[in-house]
């Protein structure tokens, strides 16, 4: 490696270290900020979690009261029914209360009085045949009462909660009418007296069902069923209503989902709420068996997986600041080796030029001193002298045509002077001229030209420069083929076709992809076998090109090489 191109690589791998490090430090950093972000994601879900928990602790609580309150309004009425007929007073109960369902009247032996229709009271039949409590262990009124006032004390009340109890409350305080009261307090000497008193809720086949049973003094038995519905259609109303908690509770038969019918809320226009992870409070198996209130935790509530987010956004920025600088200096890497590549090659450009340069006029000024002296033994060995200059003369010409034709190809400067040229009889003194050169390679000119006129509009210098060339590469490297043949002849195509071909070695695969590049040498050095500066392929190809044309090289059947110059 040279001595420039270390200093380079120095530079880069300076900047490559500290960008790793600081790109390393900076992952590191991000990766701190996470488990940070995760910790206070947890925290705050956690939160969260106990938040709601507790605003779902409230709300069955409150949900209980309300439906103690029901309970306790009810029955609070069904105490005022007479003890004798009061089917009547039923009547009007159930016509001017919406908490009431139905109302029922059993005789001493459990007999369905009322209601009298059969599909009414199928329900009635099966919770009797089921077994009534007031046949098992005894409820007296006051257990009843004293499980409201226990509820009652275990919750702080909040206003809309109390506004709704006392809306529910009054409702279930409706008797009958105020005539019904009156005639059911004259009916009896003395108000009835109730022996025992219960709420026992059931669930049957059509669902859940809440009694209110009497059981009188005279015997028999009176009672209630709660409207369950209209009980349920107003618990929406405990639930959060605004704020970031809304939507987020359901008070709901056990298992039921969002879309279930028995979901109470009533808000369907909120965000969807997973059931994976809820919180579920019971209600009472005293009040509302098998229903809850749950409260359903949003996934990614509380900013969960930010701390993912943060870590990748940050990692790409990051990694895209270090990809753009690691490549930035490998650019500048690979673009300064470039340039130490083309000064070491113009260097060797002018060196070889220099020695091409040297060798004839070195040759001509050692001749022309010969004659000059008059050291010649005849005028046989003057004529030789005389072509030996005329020859480096050509061959110093053509060292300067190809180092003028380089100059204005690189700067974009070289001009073309199209003309109507004969290019069978161009090609024809071309080779006459050169034909002895070919000869002292040591070669064979061979021609393959058309016996007729072919016609085209190109350049004629620049022509002639190109065969050259091309004739001069096949001289250097070509010469133990014995021949070279120029071929001359239309395309099917259009346009026409110059080949020269030889019989040399050929040129080596792993070269075949670079002969045209400029200073490329099969052999660069100083003091290869072959002289040169590695322009003439090169030259040869820009001047093809610059005419409209094309100059490919082709390996030859048999052996050597063919180089094909197609002009429009």
């Amino acid at each position: 490696m040279l001595a420039p191109s270390r200093r380079s690589f120095l530079y880069w791998l300076l900047l490559l270290v500290p960008t790793l490090a600081v790109g390393i430090g900076a992952l590191l950093l991000l990766r701190r900020e996470q488990v940070r972000l995760d910790e206070q994601a947890r925290g705050v879900s956690a939160l969260r979690r106990e938040t709601i928990a507790a605003r779902a602790r409230q709300i069955a609580e409150n949900v209980e009261l309300l439906v103690g309150d029901v309970q306790g309004g009810l029955m609070a009425t069904l105490n005022q029914a007479p003890a004798t007929d009061p089917d009547g007073f039923f009547d009007a109960w159930g016509a001017n209360n919406p908490l009431v369902r139905s109302t029922f009247r059993l005789a001493p032996d459990d007999r369905i009085l009322r209601p009298t229709n059969v599909e009414a009271g199928r329900w009635l039949s099966a919770w009797l045949q089921a077994g009534v409590p007031w046949r098992g262990a005894k409820l007296t009124a006051q257990e009843s009462e004293l499980s409201r006032r226990e509820r009652k004390d275990a919750s702080a009340n909040v206003a809309q909660a109390q506004t709704l109890r006392s809306s529910l409350q009054e409702t279930a305080r409706q008797s009958a009418t105020a005539d019904s009261l009156k005639k059911a307090e004259a009916s009896a000497a003395a108000p009835a007296v109730a022996e025992r008193t219960g709420w026992t809720p059931w669930r049957g086949p059509d669902g859940l069902h809440l009694i209110g049973w009497r059981q009188p003094v005279l015997g028999g038995v009176v009672g209630v069923e709660v409207n369950l519905a209209a009980i349920v259609a107003r618990l929406g109303e405990l639930l959060p209503r605004d704020g970031d908690l809304a939507d987020a509770f359901a008070v709901r038969e056990a298992g039921a989902t969002r879309q279930s019918k028995t979901y109470t809320p009533g808000r369907e226009s909120g965000a969807a709420l997973g059931e994976a992870d809820a919180i579920i409070v019971p209600l009472s198996d005293r009040l509302l068996p098998g229903w809850e209130v749950a409260g359903l935790v949003r996934a990614g509530a509380g900013g969960v997986g930010a701390g993912g987010g943060f870590f990748l956004g940050g990692s790409l920025l990051v990694g895209s600041f270090v990809v753009a600088i690691l490549s930035g200096g490998l650019l500048l890497l690979r673009q300064a080796r470039r340039s130490e590549e083309e000064a070491a090659q113009k260097t060797s450009f002018v060196a070889n030029v220099s020695h091409e340069f040297k060798t004839p006029l070195t040759t001509i000024r050692l001749y022309a001193e010969l004659l000059e002296q008059g050291r010649v033994r005849d005028a046989a060995q003057g004529g030789d002298y005389l072509r030996t200059i005329a020859r480096e003369t050509q061959r110093l010409a053509r060292l300067v045509n190809n180092a003028l034709d380089f100059s204005r190809l690189e700067q974009g400067q070289k001009k073309f002077a199209r003309e109507p040229l004969d290019l069978t009889a161009a090609v024809t003194r071309l080779l006459d001229t050169h034909g002895p050169r070919v000869a002292e390679a040591g070669l064979t000119l061979r021609r393959d030209l058309p016996a007729t006129v072919l016609s085209i509009t190109t350049d004629r210098d620049a022509l002639e420069q190109i065969v050259i060339n091309l004739l001069d590469n096949a001289c250097k490297y070509a010469a133990g083929g014995g021949e070279v043949t120029v071929a001359l002849g239309p395309r099917p195509a259009g346009g026409v076709a110059l080949a020269v071909l030889d019989r040399g070695p050929g040129v080596p695969a792993g070269h075949r992809a670079r002969i045209f590049d400029k200073f490329h040498r099969v052999d660069d050095t100083l003091t290869a076998e072959k002289s040169g500066a590695g322009l003439g392929l090169s030259i040869a190809r820009q001047l093809a090109r610059g005419l409209g044309g094309e100059l490919r090289h082709e390996p030859r059947p048999g052996g050597g090489a063919s180089f094909v110059v197609e002009l429009p």
